[in-house]
């Protein structure tokens, strides 16, 4: 299982936008084969930074992803957005058995 934690400062005066621009995007993602969790979060201190944090079955979910049309169009329409160059970790973790 891949983990991904993608920081994304948003300028200020545009966080409303992409609030609405995140909604959509973060529902198809959700949809998509293989992803088990897909969320966006907001700092409790600084309200314009964010996080998606997402966790993908197989590197071959994540690149579909990366490849779809609502992962294009998300990029492409937030680009302009952003205060900050995107801070992305990838993971690979091992999911124990629940004793």
């Amino acid at each position: 299982m891949l983990v991904i934690h993608a920081e994304i400062l948003i300028q200020p005066e545009h966080v409303e936008t992409f609030l609405q621009l995140a909604d959509p995007f973060v529902s198809a993602s959700q949809a998509e084969a293989g992803n088990i969790r897909y969320t966006l979060m907001v700092d409790l201190h600084q309200s314009n930074l964010f996080t998606m944090v997402e966790e993908w079955e197989s590197q071959e979910a994540l690149t579909a992803h990366e490849q779809s049309a609502h992962f294009l169009k998300h990029i492409n329409d937030t680009k302009d957005m952003a205060a900050a160059p995107l801070n992305v970790k990838v993971y690979e973790v091992m999911q124990l058995p629940v004793v």
